[in-house]
């Protein structure tokens, strides 16, 4: 039997051991939209167990509510249950180009949500010219438009990322032309832009906006703030302002600032072609993981695999190049999303066009790919997602506690992983989950016998969501670990408890309040002995005996020595029995003094005297108590204390 549950705790362990380090099962794979063209940049989780989505949408039908003055794209965000069903949708726009970068919940329930427009109509508030500026909407927990903020110059805006700071407001990562308006400090002119961040408070005002870069073009997409520090990361193509002189052509870079906007860090990244980095995570070990693409083969950048390969480099929080992997086929790839895992190692999304290299089963004419590095950079799975035709993975969410995954992107395919299809490219979002591993007792008979099994669960939308494993436990006395007998005065009662793993049900006895319970009340007239089985439903059992024994009157037994030595063996002096109340004993010593006084009876000598040891000698006990009848007794005699 003990190997048998080994080999059963060892199964246990290693689900879950390999739990993180296996490739995630899909649950399911929906597609949301219209019959035009529905692009989502980011999915972020929600308090009730669900989702959010956000995106543009240029859909009119489908699950997209009309609007009148659609004529390019609006920003369309949904609100997904767990199980992927639409709660609700939005779209809010002009005349003009909207869409949503960014989305997160706030504390309130509701949502802030990114982005860009250059509207002036259709509810959209008035802008700084006819180009782009950043777009910011607050939405109720309903979806509601509560406010809306508009940041930027004459210039482009963007708005990428808005990432929630310590004292309750954000921070917006941004793409910009202008040098006006809301905008400072642009080091480039013309068309050429700089990266921005824009700091603001709960309510969206400004307060203060600052550039970096040089005078050619830089952006900013992702932040992680760690100990009041922001580290920011984009690419450049400057070599000058605030990026570092020796930049070659387009580099990943790495910007970190304080609290006050002041620029600490700016490292490049790359070789001597393009090396964008498009996401970035913090690591379990304070590291910071970024990835994009490179079509370099020299500099920082080694294992090129094709004409555009995903691009991924650890870097530690003062820019020091940890190590880099570069990952694809012979044809194109970009990373565009990347979350550290639980077990510390990192799983990047992206799209692949290729069907060679680290691409073992392409689907379609670009595929959802993610691949799963060690903390190291070590590959540990690749998986291609998708169908027949186009598809784009741009945003990965990973929920620990539940150890799920959710993969948002658009999708051309109507087939794969696919069958919804609504129109042109649809928001395209696949769930993963991890089935938790839980351990459960099976009892049995005959442990030879046994057959290991396991049993899956599914959750309220119908999935698989948890593995059992049974564990072998042999069928045990209705007594085993517990007391088998008891004493009461006659007139008592008692009540009786069983710790079978069954079934237990009791021999039928008058004194008995019931049978078929666990732990009747007995009350017995004379000294009785009582039969109780623990069953299972295959028809094995095991029984097991309780005495109650009945006192006419009190009972007491007093040793005459006792050896307090500490070898679990008569190291207590006190009387054996039951007596009904006014207990008291008391011991003295030669001299006459009370070394030891109780009036509970379970409550013995251990032989000492004020913390000391006594030593050997004879001593003088003195017990009280009352009778059945409360009739007082006194019983007095030596003990000889031996060491």
């Amino acid at each position: 039997m003990r190997n048998l549950i080994l080999l059963t705790l060892l199964s246990i362990l290693c689900i879950i051991h390999t739990a993180h380090a296996q490739l995630p099962p899909r649950q399911w794979a929906l597609k949301y939209g219209g019959s035009d063209v529905d692009i989502p940049f980011s999915i972020k989780f929600t308090t009730d167990g669900g989702t959010v989505v956000a995106g543009y949408t240029d859909s009119n039908d489908g699950d997209v509510s009309a609007q009148p003055n659609r004529d390019y794209w609006d920003l369309w965000i949904t609100k997904l249950d767990k199980c992927g069903i639409i709660q609700w949708e939005r779209s809010f726009g002009g005349t003009g180009y909207e869409s949503a970068r960014d989305v997160l919940q706030t504390a309130d329930g509701g949502y802030m949500i990114l982005g860009e427009t250059n509207s002036t109509d259709g509810g959209v508030i008035a802008g700084f010219g006819g180009t782009k500026d950043i777009w910011l909407l607050k939405l109720s927990a309903a979806g509601n438009l509560e406010w809306q903020k508009r940041y930027g110059g004459t210039g482009l805006d963007i708005g990428n990322h808005i990432q929630s700071t310590s004292d309750g407001g954000f921070l917006i990562a941004a793409t910009t032309s202008s040098n006006d308006g809301d905008i400072r400090g642009n080091h480039s002119t013309g068309t050429y832009t700089d990266g921005a961040l824009i700091k603001i408070n709960a309510t969206g005002t400004l307060q203060w906006s600052k550039c970096f870069g040089g005078s050619k073009n830089e952006e900013l997409f992702d932040i992680e703030i760690i100990n009041g520090t922001t580290f920011v990361a984009g690419f450049t193509n400057s070599v000058d302002g605030d990026i570092p002189p020796d930049q070659k052509n387009y580099d990943a870079w790495l910007l970190a600032i304080d609290q006050n906007g002041n620029k600490v860090i700016s490292k490049i990244y790359g070789g001597s072609q393009n090396d964008v980095a498009y996401c970035m995570t913090r690591g379990a070990d304070g590291s910071l993981t970024l990835a994009g693409y490179t079509t370099s083969t020299d500099g920082d950048v080694s294992g090129a695999k094709g004409s555009q390969d995903y691009w991924v480099i650890n870097v530690s929080q003062k820019g020091k190049l940890n190590w880099q992997k570069v990952l694809g086929g012979t044809d194109a790839e970009y990373a565009k999303t990347i979350i550290t895992d639980s077990d510390s190692s990192y799983i990047i999304g992206g799209v692949s066009y290729s069907d060679d290299g680290d691409i073992s089963n392409p689907l379609g004419e670009g595929d959802f790919w993610t691949v799963k590095l060690s903390p190291s950079g070590n590959m540990l799975w690749e998986k291609s997602w998708g169908g027949s035709d186009n598809d784009h993975l741009r945003f990965i969410i990973h929920n620990p506690a539940e150890a799920e995954y959710y993969l948002a992107g658009d999708s051309d395919s109507g087939d794969g992983d696919f069958s919804n299809s609504q129109g042109d490219a649809d928001f395209a979002i696949i769930k993963l989950k991890i089935p938790k591993p839980i351990t459960s007792d099976s009892v049995v008979c005959d442990i030879n016998s046994y057959v290991p099994f396991q049993d899956t669960l599914r959750d309220a939308c119908g999935y698989d969501s948890a593995i059992v494993t049974y564990q072998p436990v042999i069928i045990k006395g209705p007594f085993d670990g517990i007391r088998t007998a008891d004493t009461i005065f006659a007139g008592q009662s008692v009540t009786l408890h069983s710790n079978g793993n069954g079934t237990v049900v009791w021999s039928s006895h008058t004194s008995l309040s019931c049978s078929a319970c666990t732990d009747p009340v007995a009350s017995p007239v004379v000294t009785t002995v009582y039969t109780a089985t623990n069953y299972l439903p295959g028809g094995c059992r095991l029984s097991g005996n309780f005495t109650v024994v009945v006192l006419k009157d009190a009972m007491v037994h007093v040793p005459t020595a006792f050896t307090p030595n500490g070898d679990g063996l008569n190291d207590y002096f006190g009387p054996i029995g039951k007596v009904p109340d006014g207990y008291r004993l008391r011991v003295f010593n030669r001299n006459g003094e009370v070394v030891f006084n109780s009036s509970v009876m379970n409550q013995k000598w251990n032989g000492t005297y004020q913390g000391q040891l006594q030593p050997s000698s004879v001593f003088i006990y003195l017990i009280d108590y009352n009778d059945i009848q409360h009739k007082p007794h006194q019983q007095k005699g030596t003990l000889v204390l031996i060491r």
